[in-house]
């Protein structure tokens, strides 16, 4: 008669083996379905022009805030593409805002001053809203490109 202690060390053995059979079973499957766990080029898009559709608040702010929403936004959409597959399944997603990059004008006096020395260039966005588009346009300035459109914020 075997020992209890010999009985649990067959026991152990026993529940590997039929483990190391079912592995292998299982990996020489011809039916075996490969699963990617990359994204799609279309989610990669959709969620770009979603983080972008965030910034006019950082964008009515400063240049500084507009920027880094907006390169915050593209560092995502690079990382993923860097790993996305094509699926084939269109946008899901419309986006409300556009980002522009033009010379950012201040206002003197109530008259916009493009050769004045704090005239820059940076970014600013452009967007729909239910009462029309409008421009997102950072520390109050004239954004060129905008064509005059009412500010956002």
């Amino acid at each position: 008669m075997l020992s209890a202690d010999i009985r649990k060390v067959y026991g152990r053995l026993s529940v590997l083996c039929l483990l190391s059979v079912c592995l292998i079973v299982f990996s020489f499957s011809p039916n075996l379905e490969i699963v990617y766990a990359a994204p799609c080029v279309e989610e990669c898009e959709s969620t770009w022009a979603m983080c972008l559709d965030n910034c006019p608040d950082d964008c009515s702010t400063t240049d500084a805030n507009c920027s880094s929403c907006t390169q915050t936004c593209n560092f995502q959409y690079w990382n993923c593409m860097s790993r996305a597959v094509f699926c084939n399944t269109g946008s899901s997603y419309s986006p409300s805002c556009q980002v522009g990059y033009a010379d950012h004008c201040p206002i003197i006096n109530g008259t916009t001053d493009c050769n004045h020395p704090s005239a820059h260039s940076g970014y600013y966005q452009i967007c729909n809203r239910i009462a029309g588009q409008c421009v997102a346009c950072p520390d109050h300035e004239v954004c060129v490109g905008a064509n005059g459109l009412p500010p956002c914020f």
